[in-house]
């Protein structure tokens, strides 16, 4: 068997398809796949081999390749012929029905800009990304439309708005009239592959967002770094490695397409020839019904989603032998969740955990398998191509062990934010992004994370990580959810408060027994000297990350 780095020297060398070169990005040298698209417009244009294979699956109807590239094709000539254009930003705002997927490609494909509008965005959230983004054109769905008045439409100067599951006004039009052409033909333009792709705002838990400006190259190299994984898998096992066919698949997106996993989730199925099957909104008991009946081979969802699936009541119902991968991003996943996987799929689910944010397309950490359920409190390690450091606050590193800031650099990279030359200049430094995630790297190069750090107790001059009482808490079984927070106190400047919402049957009389169970397994100074529990569930924004600060506000008082 070889090692990891022996596997990866091999695949990467010259000649070899995954061959890294090195290509300028923004003025930075970076190791990019040689052989790989040089735009989402090439990645998409190859799909159109797949024919009528099932492309997207929604409300039990089928979408094949072939029905969406007659959509791509028609919508993509119809922003044409309506002044849309490369550079151009262009709005995308609906559920995840297969008409995101077909805007998405159709904007892509003529070197224009998507701007991802958060599906739960109010109205004067989306006059803020549509006046920052300075938006021509917007692909909604009935449900937007409703919060963007005709007034607001104006005020904000989009002269297009196509509308997808909902009925069009007047100075809109109808999403059949916009993809009805069926003899239409994808527009010629070159894409460089540093040219700007998206704006996505970033989940910002205070105030608005700040819009990430992903490039082609960026999602490529996310699409690269999932084929080379499969890759590096077989290569380390010394089995045949065949890198250029992909294995189409199944998958179960939980993850909204506005959030950055769900969309590199789209866009790497898309390119593998996969099948997507998605829902009006996640249901745990209809995501149950959708495994057995369309044989999905992988999910992934935030932690909470996938608890709901193996706590849902009806799952020994179902057959869902089908499923080889579950895989959980956005917020932090709890150990028990993980070792449930690997115990009652038998070993034969195979759990992973990527990490990865806003500002580096998604996953450049990564972890799965046996190595996962081995180090479950860890995100594991950086991708081909992808270098990290643990820094201090002046960037420099720290030894293995040390806990001090998460910095990336690498191809996955964004440029910094549409507009926010300060906040680019704060958070992009010399190639190198500043995560904002305390952790640490062991002797063996695995990477943990133990905090935001924005979210650290300082308690008495000593740091506790609430990640880590987190994980402490879910172990024990009167707890359902929990946060870990923390609050002003007169003598210590903040004492750790642990917010939880209890299992059935467990409540504020199972508050002793948690607080010793704690007590066994952490320094005293981070067990919580105060306990809150609460009924309702926690609350979290669209990615499924708890607001803390909501917390701090309302326990504060």
């Amino acid at each position: 068997m070889l090692s990891r780095g022996e596997a990866i020297a091999a695949l990467t060398a010259v000649g070899e398809f995954f061959e890294l070169e090195v290509a300028d990005m923004h003025g930075a040298s970076r190791r990019v796949f040689k052989n790989a698209p040089r735009s989402l417009r090439e990645q998409w244009l190859a799909t159109a081999a797949h024919g009528d294979r099932p492309y997207f699956i929604y409300n039990d109807e089928t979408t094949t390749y072939a029905d969406a590239h007659r959509m791509v094709n028609s919508l993509a000539a119809w922003l044409v012929d309506h002044g849309i254009g490369k550079g151009d930003r262009v709005a995308i705002g609906m559920r995840n029905y297969p008409e995101w997927a077909v805007a998405f490609f159709a904007v892509e494909s003529i070197g224009a800009i998507v701007v991802s509008l958060n599906a739960w965005w109010i109205a004067d959230e989306l006059k803020y990304a549509f006046t920052d983004s300075n938006a021509r054109a917007a692909i909604i769905d009935g449900e937007r439309l409703e919060r963007i008045s005709p007034e607001l439409q104006k005020e904000c100067g989009i002269d297009n708005i196509v509308v997808a599951h909902g009925e069009a006004r007047p100075g809109t039009t109808a999403w059949s009239d916009a993809v009805g052409n069926g003899n239409a033909v994808m527009p010629d333009v070159d894409i460089d592959p540093n040219d700007d792709a998206t704006i996505l705002y970033t989940s910002g838990t205070t105030g608005f967002p700040k819009g990430a400006i992903g490039s082609h190259r960026n999602y490529i190299t996310n699409t690269w770094n999932a084929r080379f994984g499969v890759a590096l898998a077989a290569k380390m096992m010394e089995a045949p490695v065949i890198p250029n066919i992909g294995q189409p698949s199944t998958s179960l997106s939980t993850f909204p397409f506005f959030h950055i996993a769900g969309l590199c989730g789209l866009i790497n199925q898309t390119a593998f020839g996969g099948t997507i099957v998605t829902q009006y909104k996640w249901d745990a008991g209809e995501g149950l019904r959708l495994i057995e009946k369309y044989k999905v081979s992988s999910m992934g969802g935030v932690p909470t989603v996938v608890r709901s699936l193996l706590e849902h009541p009806d799952r020994d119902k179902f057959d869902l032998s089908s499923l080889a991968s579950i895989g959980q991003g956005g917020a932090p996943a709890s150990p028990d969740t993980i070792a449930r996987i690997g115990k009652d799929f038998a070993g034969k689910v195979a759990p992973g955990n990527g990490y990865g944010l806003t500002e580096t397309t998604a996953g450049c950490i990564g972890i799965a398998g046996a190595a996962y359920l081995q180090r479950m409190d860890s995100i594991g390690l950086p991708v081909v191509g992808t270098d990290v450091k643990i820094a201090d606050d002046d960037g420099n590193e720290l030894p293995r062990g040390q806990i001090g800031e998460l910095w990336i650099s690498g191809p996955n990279n964004v440029r910094g934010y549409w507009n926010k030359p300060e906040a680019t200049a704060s958070a992009f430094i010399d190639g190198w992004f500043r995560s904002g995630d305390a952790g640490f790297m062991d002797a063996e190069g695995y990477l943990y994370v133990v905090d935001r750090i924005k979210d650290m107790v300082l308690r008495g001059g000593e740091n506790v990580y609430c990640v880590e009482v987190e994980s402490a808490l879910f172990e024990h079984d009167a707890v359902k959810d929990c946060a870990v927070i923390g609050l002003p106190h007169q003598k210590l400047g903040e004492e750790v408060a642990a917010v939880i919402v209890p299992a059935d049957g467990h409540g504020e009389h199972s508050e002793d027994d948690v607080l010793s169970h704690l007590k066994s397994r952490l320094a005293p100074f981070k067990v919580p000297s105060r306990v809150f529990w609460r009924t309702q569930e926690l609350p979290r924004n669209a990615t499924g990350k708890v607001l803390k600060k909501d917390l701090r506000d309302e326990y504060s008082k």
